[in-house]
């Protein structure tokens, strides 16, 4: 029986050393050093907002492809572009700029 008593405190200060190295090892894994959980949150928020920005111009793409090619097949829009964006008039008209 003295034995067995005798072995328990030591036990325990094993079991605690053991805590202890599985503490620092996950400090060192997960806290420290260029890879620790921070950066590796700000990269997943990085790449969150890279996307949507990939994703807003794409959009952004397909609308001015419509533009080009509604541009190139039709006339009178690419005639409302010139009087609207270039201020051009046909040589008997004249424009008048009002500013508000």
């Amino acid at each position: 029986m003295k034995n067995i008593v005798a072995l328990v405190p030591l036990v325990k200060s094993k079991l605690n050393k053991y805590w202890i190295v599985v503490v620092v090892g996950f400090v060192l894994t997960f806290l420290v050093g260029e890879h620790n959980i921070f950066n590796r949150l700000s990269y997943n928020r990085q790449i969150n907002r890279l996307r949507s920005e990939i994703e807003y111009y794409t959009q952004q793409k397909e609308l001015n492809l419509q533009k080009l090619q509604e541009l190139h097949s039709d006339n009178e829009s690419l005639e409302k572009l010139a009087r609207e964006q270039y201020k051009m008039v046909k040589p008997d008209e004249e424009l008048f700029i009002i500013k508000e």
